[in-house]
């Protein structure tokens, strides 16, 4: 599965701007990180393929549940072995790289809007943990389709529905104007939601697992989110 060349100059200015040079804070993002690219890039090549999880586990001989676990950003064992017999049976190569550091963007617009569609992801991902659910019990709870929440949590260019915004901010009780603000459905965005929503960002690379810290992240955003518009 070859890794798209195409670098994310978001979450290039948000290590910058927030996380510097903490070696310790660095070290644990880029850690969570590998999981949630391998995680998404499965379910985008399934979703390319237009297969169902258990489509492609048949494919490769295995399990639903385990396709469901290896795009779950949660999941820490993925093996080579499995990821091979995926990208072979979907006609893509595995091709490790070690990109260099990149260069500072010099689209700061376009770069914001990424960072604002990335807390986005963030806060419905970190939300769903938050509450101790799976993907399938947000599903069932919220009334959701399951690969809606799917595409909210991992897919970058997908603006969800009307009615899934609707029903997720019925869900989690926040103002459904500022949920479309974020993932991207709306294009006036004020300077202060852009401020909050970089700072949620930054803090929530690493949220596959949630400290008592990054707990904290998330009320504190959710709580900016609830506030009633001035």
């Amino acid at each position: 599965m070859k890794k798209s060349t195409r670098k994310n100059s978001a979450v290039g200015i948000l290590h910058r701007r927030y996380i510097g040079d903490n070696e310790t804070r660095k070290a644990s993002v880029q850690a969570e990180r590998i999981n949630v690219e391998i995680a998404q890039k499965i379910y985008e090549i399934r979703k390319e393929a237009g297969l169902s999880q258990k489509a492609l586990a048949d494919l490769v001989e295995t399990t639903q549940s385990v396709i469901s676990r290896l795009e779950d950003a949660d999941y820490e064992g993925h093996s080579l072995s499995m990821l091979y017999r995926i990208a072979k049976v979907l006609g893509r190569d595995i091709i490790i790289e070690m990109p260099s550091k990149e260069a500072p963007d010099k689209n700061s617009s376009n770069a914001d809007c990424n960072i604002i569609r990335f807390a986005f992801r963030e806060v419905i991902r970190g939300l769903r943990l938050r509450n101790g659910l799976t993907i399938d019990k947000l599903a069932n709870k919220a009334q959701i389709d399951k690969e809606e929440i799917l595409a909210m949590e991992r897919d970058p260019n997908y603006i969800p529905s009307p009615l899934a915004l609707f029903k997720i901010s019925n869900f989690y009780k926040i103002p459904q104007r500022k949920l479309a603000v974020l993932a991207g459905a709306i294009k006036e965005i004020p300077q202060s939601f852009r401020d909050e929503a970089s700072r949620f960002a930054a803090q929530s690379e690493s949220f596959s697992k949630l400290t008592d810290e990054e707990k904290e992240f998330i009320d504190r955003f959710v709580a900016f989110l609830r506030e009633e518009s001035k």
